[in-house]
């Protein structure tokens, strides 16, 4: 019996320690003075990337539109994963993170200074320390500096 209550006290923490969210985001390339379109796989590969770092997990991304054979159109990106609730107050662990472009040609910084604004939204165990994000074109250098509570 003990052992019984046991794993349903372990259970019942595991399970308030993620809550299960659902991202949407859209990208109609408009950056500037410049129109900017995306294939499916660049855009679900830094999203699945970016969740990582930020410590989600159980994550399923699907993408349509972009770039395709039969033309470009916005790229629509939705993502299912689990976000650690943790926060600055109830935390055991905290990691410093720099999310940064790795190759000044390699990566869009419009793309992900756009995508990293709207996704640290709805991790709350995330804290934006400092970013340098002045996209002057698609090829700046971008980087984010966050704390991941675990």
């Amino acid at each position: 019996m003990r052992l019984i209550s046991l794993l349903a006290l372990v259970f019942c923490f595991q399970a308030a320690a993620f809550e299960t969210v659902r991202f949407n985001y859209t990208d109609f390339g408009n950056d500037g003075f410049s129109r900017n379109y995306y294939s499916c796989s660049f855009a679900e590969a830094t999203l699945e990337s970016h969740l990582e770092t930020l410590g989600a997990s159980n994550i399923s991304v699907n993408c349509f539109g972009g770039i395709e054979s039969w033309g470009v159109s916005p790229v629509s990106l939705s993502a299912t994963f689990d976000v650690p609730t943790a926060t600055a107050a109830n935390h055991t662990r905290a990691n410093a993170v720099k999310i940064q472009s790795s190759n000044r040609f390699e990566q869009s910084c419009f793309f992900n200074t756009k995508l990293l604004k709207e996704l640290v939204k709805v991790f709350p165990n995330v804290e934006n320390r400092s970013t340098r994000q002045s996209c002057f074109d698609n090829s700046s250098r971008w980087s984010w500096d966050v704390t991941v509570y675990l």
